[in-house]
């Protein structure tokens, strides 16, 4: 199934890892035929600035529940309960993960990812140095840069990347700095496009398709596009939806899966696992504006309940 195959011929990029036997394998054979989604623990959140660690019952109880229809996952963090995230991950049979690390500074976080892939070599496919960070000036390319680098010393065939919203990747004086990465998995959001209007959900996936279509005649890298989407929005929520639905985060993801230009050195992943109601609040304490829209990104709510997106997937392939 080329739905959401990620070939990246990374294997020639970062050579191959050893399966239970100590038999070389490619890493594309690993990961192949994953199909990603960006998770992050249901029991996990951030209120007041304080942390609420994910806890283990928690995010096998999220495993279980994604796993018939994903078999790949994509994290954010590796601290704050998500570390057991590889662990359970394995229990549960899932193909791949690829490790985020929030902050590049971060020396648990980095001890974390070393850990599970060499504890995890065939589950492991990546680790992505922060996330938005450049963006919002949480770190510089440099801290990026050094975390990354210490990265390959420990896991010199590790692909290393980190994740920023799509125009960075076309701005000079970043050209350097992304060229550097072993893949690109960028972020690509038409709904903070100022065209963007709900009720037009087709134009939002012209955008992602003219996106990695750029993408692909600028680098000479394998892409993943680790994050795009529409927010689908209860129907609780009423005339304050902003025109946002769960039919058409459903009509979005339908048609991208149809049209997106599936190649073996580029594809995308879902997002994002399961909503998140703390988000919009926290997000506001460091942004301006209304960040509600950020709650209902989720596959899932709060709760765990399907939402009408799920309709938009094939069946997992295994």
């Amino acid at each position: 199934m080329r739905n959401f195959i990620l070939g990246l011929i990374i294997s020639l990029l970062m050579g191959p890892v050893k399966d239970m036997h100590g038999a070389a394998l490619p890493l594309a054979n690993q990961i192949q035929q994953s199909r990603f989604i960006a998770y992050t623990a249901r029991s996990f959140s951030i209120d007041g600035g304080k942390v609420r660690a994910a806890t283990e019952e928690g995010i096998r109880e999220d495993l279980a529940l994604l796993r018939p229809f994903f078999n790949g996952l994509i994290t954010y963090s590796a601290t704050s309960g998500m570390e057991v995230v590889p662990q359970i991950a394995h229990e549960l049979g899932f193909r791949a993960v690829i490790l985020g690390i929030w902050d590049p500074l971060s020396e648990t976080e980095l001890t974390n990812v070393i850990h599970a892939a060499k504890k995890y070599p065939t589950l492991i496919g990546a680790i992505i140095v922060g996330n938005e960070g450049l963006l919002t000036k949480r770190y510089l390319p440099q801290d990026v840069e050094k975390t990354r680098q210490r990265i390959k010393k420990e896991l010199p065939d590790m692909a290393v990347t980190t994740s920023e919203p799509f125009s960075l990747y076309f701005e000079e004086e970043y050209s350097r700095f992304f060229n550097n990465h072993d893949l690109l998995m960028p972020n690509v959001h038409p709904v903070f496009e100022k065209w963007f209007s709900p009720n037009a959900p087709a134009q939002g996936v012209d955008m992602v398709i003219e996106v990695a279509e750029k993408f692909s005649t600028t680098f000479m890298k394998p892409l993943l596009i680790k994050e795009t989407g529409l927010p689908g929005y209860p129907r609780h929520v009423g005339p304050n939806n902003k025109g946002f639905s769960q039919e058409r985060q459903a009509l979005f993801w339908s048609d991208l899966l149809k049209r997106f230009p599936f190649t073996p050195s580029c594809s995308l992943a879902c997002f994002e696992a399961f909503d998140a109601p703390w988000k919009p609040e926290e997000m506001a304490a460091t942004l301006p504006g209304d960040h509600s829209s950020e709650a209902f990104w989720g596959f899932f709510d709060k709760d765990g309940k399907k939402k009408l997106v799920f309709d938009a997937l094939p069946r997992l392939q295994e």
